[in-house]
């Protein structure tokens, strides 16, 4: 017992230096005194120019969802170089699903540099575009409905580029739920929503404060009205009109060229007009014409306008510029359907 008890002492008793002898070394210490030649990284990736573009563009669309923003937005970069030589392979599929869902990223310049993208790629080829409208319509809804308010204010933008390549095909896609989320981007409750406050919540403090995004969500707003409540154009009417005879023949240019059957679609009975049905029933409308469009509006969304434009024209600037030009759209949209 002594023995050990003496053995316990000498653990904590501090060693005296000697003169002239260095520093006695810990027991655990570790020899740092070689050089390495080569660091070897398992996960480290190497991205090099290949002669192939499509396998070099798949190894970086993996990057999309890198944690950096910078790595994120210089991605974008790239594929705006490359999508003019892939857009019609293969791989403008998987490029599409690797970058649609970056609209709600939280970085300012990766949402500006998919904007860009997304303006090259209708630019090249419209019909991808139209392709890719259903998760266009989701994450442009997601955007709308964003926690972030850069996210919802810089929704419109990217509203503005699809009504710019396949203006058609969104309105008949998501009528109602793009007009729902404009309005919830700026501010405006609508009457017969899931909530009395829809709408009413931090965006309305954060618009103010940001007059240019204002302007441009009301600029999208515009546009969208403005092509989903028109009638088709004369020209294009007498230019189906000629080959009348053979067209049913050929593949239909509309994605639902069916649709005026009804064989899917859930109607309204004759003495109920869309207007009195509350707002959330009409997502299952089918919003193919632009009588039916119209309808929907002047039914749900134009009070809602009229309402709260005018406020807007007397601040004047951009925003009463487009205000003004909205209030005399809702006009024509009601002469229209009169």
């Amino acid at each position: 017992m002594a023995k050990k008890k003496t053995l316990k002492q000498q653990d904590f008793q501090k060693k005296k230096l000697k003169v002239g002898k260095p520093k006695q070394a810990a027991s655990n210490a570790t020899d740092t005194s070689f050089v390495a030649k080569t660091i070897h990284l398992p996960n480290q990736t190497k991205l090099t120019s290949t002669n192939d573009a499509e396998a070099d563009l798949l190894r970086r669309l993996s990057l999309c969802k890198h944690h950096s923003e910078i790595t994120r937005k210089e991605t974008l970069i790239y594929l705006q170089v490359a999508v003019p030589r892939v857009i019609h392979g293969q791989v403008a599929s998987r490029l599409m699903s690797a970058c649609i869902p970056l609209m709600c990223d939280p970085n300012k310049h990766v949402r500006e540099e998919l904007l860009k993208l997304l303006d090259v790629v209708g630019s090249c080829d419209a019909n991808t575009m139209r392709l890719y409208m259903r998760p266009l319509v989701l994450f442009m809804g997601s955007a709308m409905t964003h926690i972030s308010a850069g996210v919802q204010r810089d929704s419109g933008r990217f509203l503005q580029c699809v009504l710019r390549h396949a203006g058609h095909e969104l309105v008949r896609a998501a009528w109602v739920k793009m007009l729902r989320g404009l309005c919830n981007v700026l501010g405006w409750p609508l009457r017969g929503a899931a909530s009395a406050s829809a709408g009413a919540g931090s965006n309305v403090v954060s618009m103010h404060k940001n007059r240019a995004l204002q302007h441009q969500n009301l600029q999208a707003l515009a546009d969208f009205i403005r092509l989903g409540c028109a009638e088709p154009a004369a020209a294009a009417l007498a230019g189906c009109a000629a080959p009348a005879l053979y067209a049913k023949y050929l593949l239909p240019d509309c994605p639902q060229p069916y649709s005026h059957l009804k064989l899917f679609v859930r109607e309204f009975p004759a003495d109920t007009a869309a207007a009195a049905r509350p707002l959330h029933e009409l997502d299952t409308l089918v919003c193919e014409d632009a009588a039916t469009r119209r309808d929907v509006f002047l039914g749900h969304f134009r009070p809602v306008l009229a309402a709260q434009l005018p406020s807007l024209v007397k601040d004047g600037g951009d925003c009463g510029r487009v205000a003004a030009n909205l209030l005399q759209l809702l006009d024509h949209v009601q002469q229209a359907a009169a």
